[in-house]
């Protein structure tokens, strides 16, 4: 997608409502962090089945930017998230809201 300056941009929506816990973001993950341009926020517990690939989650009317998954077991997942979109060009539509 573009606009009329020829700019390039990423078109993000919101569709779907899951169910997940909310965790601290782990001190290693924070200290590791340090070393990277990546700022973890958050890390949300959900399940996989509920999990596609997306590289922006809408939570509690905040977006955030994928850093990592971490599969726990068989069934959840866990993703740490870092506030805000970032590494890329994308605009947030509010046709829906996930």
């Amino acid at each position: 997608m573009g606009n009329s300056l020829g700019e390039k941009f990423e078109q993000v929506t919101f569709g779907d409502y899951v169910f997940c816990d909310e965790k601290s973001i782990r001190m290693s993950e924070f200290y590791q962090a340090a070393t990277t341009d990546y700022k973890p926020s958050i890390t949300l517990t959900l399940k996989q089945a509920d999990y596609a690939g997306q590289r922006y989650i809408q939570f509690e009317d905040e977006v955030y930017t994928m850093i990592r998954t971490y599969a726990v077991n068989s069934e959840d997942i866990e993703v740490v998230l870092e506030r805000g979109i970032k590494h890329g060009d994308a605009s947030i539509s509010d046709e829906s809201v996930g």
